[in-house]
């Protein structure tokens, strides 16, 4: 039976050894520093409020994690967007203004909605559609987020639409986040129709084509509890014997079969196969001893800082409607928060009756360090930014602040080649496997789908 280290306990890691011990044949150890497992999914029940301190959903296109939560038996657990409040907002100009209803991310799919938005000016309007006549990219290179909606849609539309909207999932600079890597979709649409509009009209009339009558699955899925319920779900069907909570490796060398991994508490343990489920700057602290190179090629790959701050507040004292998922910020508003989500509007069981929950995001790629500041100062920040954007002048009765240092991967232009020769220089070491959000995509079913490759890549 071979003997299989894994090393990191957030979402990417705990799929590996769920799916290991599914598959059988292994056995497994799964060793995190922290004294609890789960990474950045946390999820704390309080004063009648569901926070989260991480992600609040997944994506349901990407089945991975639809079908693990079905697996684990919390199918009846499982709630979608609140339909009744599916409207975003824009920060800009010294005002919340509505995204057009029919917007996909950066691409507007119904035409009077957009034309009557003042989100974008008139000659804004006129340039993103001259995107049905502009030509597509002849060259196969990766370019960044920014230039391709430049060069397709124009600057306004990067300003007010694509850059907020795409910090707020990346928490990244727009002007370095690879397209290829990201949203290869908007790629293919220019390749395949000549532009984005004509994909949009395209892919809408297949759709309509292909209804099958039944009710449409949300595109973003959550627990009612909290997504911390999925984590603990995976733990209760883990062998408890194979959990190692609050060590850290301190090192790990060849052995004449396998590896030598070292604890921090002096221990080790012997291995067929090592699986490094660690950001990878930790992952090329550990492998520098036998492998420089790797270690280097690891270390392309940039981490920024990020934390949110979740506030209750009694409903009545709240003037404002919340009605919406919430607001994203361009960068050019020269804001402290990044974006905001009105948590009980956007998911149904996230505080009681009477009561609201909010959560403000800060840091990202261009202010990070305000997401290193003391907790009394986020959290400070936080009510200032939304006093000053949202008119919220009542005393929260719960404050939580989470911070996430170098916890978010950026996947820069060319992201996909350092990728592969990070790949490359592991396949190397036979029995060396990578895991985890900093390298085929950074959503909770990307980790799931991960974890699940190498599982099945060692059994």
């Amino acid at each position: 039976m071979k003997r299989v280290v894994i090393i990191g306990g957030g979402i990417a890691g705990l799929a590996t050894a769920y799916f290991l011990q599914q598959r059988g044949g292994a056995e497994y150890k799964l060793i995190e520093s922290a004294p609890y497992f789960g990474g950045k999914i946390v999820s704390a029940q309080e004063k009648g409020f569901v926070i989260e301190g991480g992600p609040d959903s997944f994506l349901t296109t990407k089945p991975a994690a639809l079908e693990l939560c079905r697996a684990l038996g919390l199918g009846d657990q499982l709630i979608g967007t609140n339909d009744a409040g599916r409207k975003v907002f824009v920060w800009s100009r010294g005002k919340l203004r509505a995204m057009p209803d029919g917007v996909m991310l950066i691409i507007p799919t119904r035409i009077m909605p957009f034309v009557k938005s003042g989100l974008i000016s008139w000659p804004g309007k006129v340039r993103m559609g001259m995107d049905v006549v502009i030509p597509p990219r002849r060259d196969d290179g990766d370019e960044s987020l920014a230039h391709f909606v430049r060069r397709r849609l124009g600057s306004e539309a990067l300003d007010r639409i694509a850059e907020p909207m795409i910090a707020g999932i990346y928490v990244a600079d727009a002007e370095y986040l690879s397209l290829k890597s990201t949203f290869p979709r908007f790629l293919d649409m220019e390749k395949k129709y000549g532009g984005l509009l004509r994909g949009v009209i395209a892919q809408r009339r297949a759709a309509n084509g292909k209804s099958n009558g039944k009710p449409a699955t949300s595109m973003f899925m959550t627990l009612r509890g909290g997504l911390q319920d999925m984590v603990d779900a995976i733990l209760a069907r883990l062998d408890p014997q194979s959990l190692i909570s609050n060590r850290q490796v301190v090192g790990i060398t060849r052995a004449s079969v396998g590896y030598r991994v070292a604890l921090s508490d002096g221990a080790s343990l012997d291995s067929d196969a090592v699986v490094f489920a660690t950001p990878t700057y930790a992952t090329a602290d550990v492998v520098q001893s036998f492998d420089g190179g790797l270690a280097d090629a690891l270390r392309t790959i940039r981490y920024v800082s990020t934390a949110t701050v979740s506030f209750g507040f009694k409903r009545a004292e709240l003037t404002h409607p919340l009605d919406g998922f919430g607001f994203v910020v361009p960068r050019s508003e020269k804001r402290k928060i990044i974006a905001c989500s009105w948590s009980s509007t956007k998911f149904n069981h996230r505080a009681a009756d009477g009561y609201a929950l909010v959560r403000a995001f800060i840091g990202g790629a261009h202010a990070e360090h305000l997401a290193e500041e003391a907790d009394e100062a986020v959290a400070q920040m936080a009510r200032d930014e939304l006093r000053a954007m949202m008119g919220i002048t009542a005393q929260p009765v719960l404050t939580k602040v989470y911070r996430w240092h170098k916890a978010n991967p950026q996947y820069a232009v060319g992201h996909a080649e350092r990728v592969a020769e990070i790949e490359r220089q592991a396949a190397r070491h036979a029995g060396l496997f990578l895991a985890g959000g900093a390298y085929h995509g950074v959503g909770i079913p990307d980790c799931i789908e991960d974890g699940k490759r190498v599982a099945e890549q060692i059994a």
